[in-house]
């Protein structure tokens, strides 16, 4: 049921369903994202109005040209998802290129903590080659 959830998350975030997206979160959702200081998005975010903040800043900061959950990794209650993301920022019109661990915790249906480890690219920064799989060659 987990992994489950985590995929819905993407599927509705990628469809920009946010209510249904808000929907899989815990009112006392527990949102961090750990990355560069100097992006805005990176800090804590508590509860259903923190999630939407973090949403508010990502609208008004990114636009995404491409976002894709890599692996999916299940172990009971948590879900590891490896991914890569590129657009451009909205104020700069600069291109960016992430990767990230995102780390959920689901109980009872409900993501109840996700925690965001970015790696992130900017300009003519360029992430090193990588391989998401074996078979990718």
């Amino acid at each position: 049921m987990p992994l489950e959830i985590a995929k819905a998350v993407y599927d509705r975030f990628a469809n920009n369903d946010i209510d249904g997206f808000l929907s899989l979160c815990s009112p006392r959702i527990h949102w961090v994202v750990n990355g560069p200081a100097s992006l805005e998005k990176c800090r804590t975010f508590q509860g259903i109005e923190g999630v939407r903040e973090f949403l508010a800043i990502l609208n008004r900061t990114w636009r995404f040209t491409a976002f894709a959950p890599k692996e999916f990794i299940a172990d009971r209650d948590q879900v590891v998802v490896l991914g890569e993301e590129e657009g451009h920022v909205v104020s700069s019109n600069l291109p960016f290129r992430n990767r990230w661990a995102h780390v959920f915790t689901i109980r009872d249906g409900r993501v109840v903590e996700f925690r965001e480890f970015l790696c992130h690219w900017q300009g003519s920064e360029t992430p090193p080659p990588m391989k998401w799989s074996p078979s990718d060659d």
